[in-house]
């Protein structure tokens, strides 16, 4: 299973943290940082955007950090929802905005209660990566 992990740039412990947990599962965790651009966004947004899109859409789930407020954590996890892909939240303890909660499977104040809600399984009429789709 592929989980996309969508935060803030510089939510480094988040990443690391979310990574080794969806690793000890055996999913694969999809950074979209690792295409790092903080520092130098002008004039490469379209390839900033269009390549999340391709990488949620490629994706059986998004993990989401909703810790802090975050327009392309918001972006992504919309995206997700609207076609289909599950969303799930992890907040840290923070109230999640309504708009979280719409988009999202479940909401989780921890991040280890977060990763066990992501389920292996494809949205309905999508094909799983781990059937070779």
């Amino acid at each position: 299973m592929k989980v996309y992990l969508a935060g803030p740039p510089f939510a480094e412990e988040y990443r690391r943290r979310a990574a080794a947990l969806a690793g000890e599962q055996g999913w694969e965790p999809v950074d979209p940082m690792r295409r790092d651009f903080r520092g130098r966004t002008e004039g490469n947004e379209t390839e900033i955007v269009e390549g999340d899109l391709e990488e949620i859409a490629a994706c059986d789930a998004v993990l989401a950090d909703f810790t802090r407020p975050d327009e392309g954590t918001a972006m992504e996890a919309w995206y997700a929802h609207s076609i289909g892909v599950p969303v799930v939240a992890y907040t840290g303890g923070t109230p999640a905005h309504p708009w979280a909660v719409y988009v999202s499977e479940s909401v989780h104040a921890d991040l280890e209660s977060a990763v066990a809600a992501l389920r292996p399984r494809a949205p309905a009429g999508r094909p799983s990566s781990r059937d070779g789709g």
